[in-house]
């Protein structure tokens, strides 16, 4: 996850940052998955990188929720029956949560828009109502 992060800082991806901060505030733990068989055996899906992989595999491995945005993680995790959802899913939990504010929130989707990262006007529609609800 550390490199993940570094690498997008370097690249300028809004969400490397965020990750970064709920990472010093103890929001978001790193952790390796423990089952390095399956991180290999997704690993050897066409496209999944590694990192990816290793995001599925500690979510199977936790029963929890694999935040991933890209495609091909998103079908590899529904042959392996592992929950996903996106980045706009983890940013309204945050801030639901109260550990990210609306202008937080509102910066990081403008920031990823502008950095390439996409979504239907559906989705940013109701991205922009939950951020204007009270």
């Amino acid at each position: 996850m550390e490199e993940v992060v570094d690498k997008g800082k370097g690249l300028g991806v809004p969400d490397a940052f965020i990750a970064e901060n709920l990472i010093q505030r103890s929001i978001i733990k790193v952790r390796e998955p423990t089952n390095v068989d399956f991180v290999t055996l997704l690993s050897a899906i066409p496209d999944l990188h590694k990192a990816e992989a290793q995001v599925l595999a500690l979510a199977k491995e936790l029963e929890g929720i694999a935040i991933v945005d890209e495609s091909i993680a998103r079908e590899a995790s529904r042959l392996y029956d592992i929950e996903t959802h996106g980045t706009a899913y983890l940013l309204l939990r945050l801030l639901y949560r109260k550990r990210l504010s609306k202008e937080q929130v509102r910066e990081a989707i403008k920031g990823m828009i502008s950095a390439g990262w996409r979504l239907t006007a559906e989705e940013y529609a109701k991205l922009i109502r939950e951020l204007e609800s009270p």
